[in-house]
């Protein structure tokens, strides 16, 4: 079983350099092809990446910069896959040698051929090495939506789509629901919607605790929910827009909606016009119609 690598990256030269250094080292032969998915960066990304072709079975793939569109980045990557599975992760992570054969494997062992396996993700303020080791990365801080089980199983879970998180999950290709929902604009929510396409497809999802990352932190993270936590002002516009337009996707799905809904109670607009976080439970009608009315403003303009 073999595997395509998709990276979608912006404006990270040096952090896309350091994983596609860890990526050069990977051992037991499961790499088919390595795609590196850029959403229109103004450094020299390409040329980063064009550096590693003779090391790296690697295709560069370019979308114009029309703002944070890390669904669409990642869809040319999987049109680019080939083999049975397609990993993703981001660009400001680190792996180890065995990282994607950690995935095929995981695939491998299960009796369906419609599967989804999720890595587990770690953070680090910095690294000074080439490549972590196990110790270095279970080290770091463990930051992604499986801790929250607390050693109850994926599958198990009556949501499993609400952990699929784009930093570290897999795919086995062949299926036509494998294609992010290019109707997300910025950050949030396209990879959950995603997860559940998968599920009510019929995926298996499941978790690889082999499969991990080391995250490196960014001074200015692009995630708004880490922003909060180190006491940056955090942007939250895209995410409550994207999961109400999630939510409006399947309306007869009224667990889904209670989901969406239960979640972004807690947004309110402030004096310009931003959704922020106040600290108490907000109108989520008036939370839903206002945006409802943003996407209606934006399509016609």
């Amino acid at each position: 079983m073999k595997a395509t690598l998709v990276i979608p990256t912006y404006n990270r030269a040096r952090r896309l350099e350091a994983l596609l250094e860890c990526v050069a080292r990977q051992e037991g032969g499961a790499l088919e092809r390595v795609v590196v998915c850029d959403d229109g960066s103004p450094d020299d990304t390409r040329e980063v990446a064009e550096a590693f072709r003779d090391r790296l079975p690697l295709v560069y793939a370019w979308q114009e910069d029309r703002g944070f569109r890390a669904g669409q980045a990642r869809n040319m990557g999987i049109e680019h896959a080939v083999g049975e599975v397609v990993i993703f992760v981001d660009d400001d992570v680190l792996v180890r040698p065995d990282f994607v054969q950690a995935h095929v494997e995981a695939h491998a062992r299960l009796e369906t051929e419609r599967s989804v396996v999720l890595g587990f993700r770690h953070r680090a303020p910095h690294f000074e090495a080439v490549v972590p080791t196990w110790e270095q990365i279970v080290a770091g801080e463990r930051d992604d939506r499986v801790g929250d089980l607390r050693g109850a199983e994926v599958h198990e879970h009556p949501k499993p789509w609400i952990f699929v998180y784009s930093c570290n999950f897999s795919v086995r290709l062949g299926g036509p629901e494998l294609r992010f929902d290019e109707g997300f604009h910025g950050w949030g929510m396209e990879d959950t919607e995603l997860g559940y396409r998968l599920h009510e497809a019929g995926y298996a999802i499941v978790a690889e605790p082999q499969a991990r990352v080391l995250h490196i932190e960014d001074p200015a993270p692009r995630d708004p929910f880490r922003c909060e936590e180190r006491a940056l002002p955090p942007t939250y516009c895209s995410y409550v827009r994207n999961a109400v337009y999630f939510m409006d996707k399947y309306p007869d799905d009224r667990d889904l909606a209670d989901w969406v809904r239960g979640d972004i109670r807690w947004y309110v607009l402030d004096d310009r016009g931003r959704w922020v976080k106040n600290g108490h439970e907000n109108d989520v009608d008036f939370v839903i119609e206002t945006c409802r009315a943003q996407r209606r403003d934006d399509a016609a303009q």
